[in-house]
């Protein structure tokens, strides 16, 4: 029982590297496109979470530093066959590329190659199941395996056939490297990651598939005899296409993620239907269709997400010429065409920079400067004990970060398992958590920072916080407009210790005991407690409320046996 309900757990606090439905790929092979910091100002102002690159260049994983933004770095192609000979050398590349930069940078999975067995190297090929299994064992020695996917995205190359959706599979030649690979993904539950574009398979054979077709736009589509089965655009088809692939193969468990879509907005003389009417058409059509968050006529309850390439035109892209002409935005930073970001007003987009933008006060210095802040402790990993990297986690989480007046730190951790305290200096050092230092056994745990100087956290088991799970932050500015024109002063590091309000308990005279949960209705300024009610749209906090719920029955189950 306890075995099973251990990988219950695993599964239900495995950390998913898509949230929504809605990416975009960042390609940077351009000498024009705005700086990452920049980019970062342009996708929070059009309210996109989520996001991939081809590398993992530090100058964007800086960038995205206390963001939120969600970004799944990846290992190029050169690098395989190196990263698939020796394990040491992928365990250095995670430490230095993932690692390094968690959990301030909300690095959420890496993809190992791209398009890998659709390329012409057999060298490739051969070398892609040994990098993959070297990264995931590189994640799992730093502990880091339950928030970062492994995974590899495939181009249509893959496959033998595609049309009608139900007779799709795997070519000869390619399922004796593909196979061995989804059974490791299976074992570990990454998906399929699929490059899906119907510009490309519509430019090909323009005189046999249908625009409107191809563009989600009113059509007859087509009729799948096997599935029994209408489609109506060629996006969904080709989502099908894979999963019946898969089937085929023995894996109809298998999530089928878009890691790549999109329409050319200008291209060769060859390639029929590269303009920006029908790119605009695309793009706008597909937003509308994953913001259903409806599955798949084969797979109608799996919610179809998708990463939309790209964010710019890449101006020194080899290729077609439709190859540097993918972008959303321009290199200025107005968008392109108009496909309705919720952030941006439809009325000026089309002449909306980046100068604009921070202008009408939607950047990130902007926000980050009027309001207070809520930070996630520790980010995805959470309140932990023995966390990865060690004793220095949780100093370099909040060494990423401004905290200002009023900002709140929320605690996410499980009930009864670990606690949070707020301390005196010298109790900090020497993670000596007796006396009456109050405490809070209940997570997620939220404290308001009131006043200006030093906090100091702890858990209450002894041996959790000197495995590391103690923080520290300085309060140094204020984060809103203070009634008061003087501000509070730091009380003493050595002595401060709030009074115990109603709902903290002082913690029992024995270090190792376990924490009394408590019931406070609301956030006390300066001191620890219980969440409130979450509110519409707070998707930090919900997945991990959830689990902890999920848990706490699941632990209610076990004491039946």
């Amino acid at each position: 029982m306890l075995s099973l309900l251990h990988v219950w757990f695993s599964v239900i606090l495995k950390v998913q590297a898509f949230t929504g439905t809605y990416g975009v790929n960042y390609g940077r092979l351009a000498n024009n496109i705005p700086s990452p910091d920049e980019v970062v100002t342009l996708l929070k102002a059009a309210k996109v979470r989520n996001v991939r690159i081809y590398d993992a260049d530090h100058s964007v994983l800086k960038a995205f530093r206390g963001t939120g933004l969600e970004i799944v770095v990846g290992l190029t192609n050169g690098q395989l066959q190196d990263m698939s000979a020796n394990a040491d050398h992928a365990l250095n590349w995670v430490k230095d590329n993932v690692q390094s930069f968690l959990p301030a940078t909300r690095i959420v999975g890496i993809a190992v190659g791209n398009e890998v067995l659709g390329v012409e190297e057999l060298s490739l090929w051969e070398a892609l199941l040994g990098a993959v299994k070297n990264i995931y064992n590189a994640t799992k020695k730093l502990h880091l395996d339950e928030m970062i996917e492994i995974s590899t995205a495939n181009s249509f190359a893959v496959f033998a056939n595609s049309y009608p959706p139900s007779s799709c599979k795997f070519k000869d030649d390619v399922s004796q490297y593909m196979k061995p690979l989804l059974e490791f993904f299976s074992q570990i539950g990454s998906p399929f990651c699929l490059n899906a574009y119907p510009f490309l398979a519509y430019i090909s054979d323009p005189e046999n598939i249908e625009l409107n077709y191809a563009l989600f736009k009113p059509t007859k589509g087509i009729y799948d005899p096997k599935f029994r089965l209408r489609y109506d655009n060629m996006f969904d088809a080709q989502v099908d296409a894979a999963y019946a692939a898969l089937e085929n193969a023995g894996f109809d468990k298998m999530e089928v993620i878009v890691t790549e879509t999109g329409w050319a907005s200008n291209g060769d003389q060859n390639q029929v239907g590269a303009n920006v009417s029908n790119a605009r058409t695309y793009n706008y059509n597909l937003r509308k269709r994953l913001a259903k968050k409806k599955g798949t006529p084969h797979r109608p309850k799996n919610v179809v997400k998708a990463y939309i390439f790209a964010i710019f035109n890449e101006n020194t892209k080899p290729g077609a010429t439709s190859e540097r002409n993918f972008g959303l935005f321009k290199a200025d930073g107005s968008i392109s065409y108009d496909i309705g970001f919720n952030g941006l007003n439809a009325g000026d987009s089309s002449h909306l920079s980046l100068k604009n933008i921070k202008n009408r006060g939607l950047s990130r210095s902007y926000a980050m400067s009027t309001k207070a802040e809520e930070y996630i402790v520790g980010g995805d990993i959470g309140w932990t004990s023995f966390p990865p990297g060690g004793a220095s986690f949780y100093s370099k989480w909040a060494s990423n970060f401004t905290f200002k007046l009023n900002d709140i730190l929320v605690f996410n951790f499980e009930s009864g398992k670990h606690s949070v305290a707020i301390t005196t200096k010298s109790k900090y050092k020497k993670c000596d958590m007796s006396k009456t230092t109050p405490f809070l056994a209940t997570g997620p745990a939220r404290v308001t920072l009131d006043h200006k100087g030093k906090f100091y956290f702890a858990c209450t088991f002894t041996s959790h916080c000197r495995s590391g799970q103690k923080l520290k932050v300085k309060v140094v500015t204020h984060s809103s407009p203070i009634s008061s024109p003087s501000s509070p002063k730091a009380p003493p590091e050595e002595v401060y210790c709030p009074p115990l309000p109603s709902g903290l308990v002082p913690i029992p005279p024995s270090n190792e005991g376990t924490p009394s949960s408590s019931s406070s209705s609301s956030t006390v300024p300066g001191v620890i407690a219980p969440p409130p009610p979450p509110q519409t749209g707070s998707a930090m906090t919900l997945p991990v409320t959830f689990s902890l719920l999920l848990i706490n029955i699941a632990f209610h189950v076990l004491l039946q046996f």
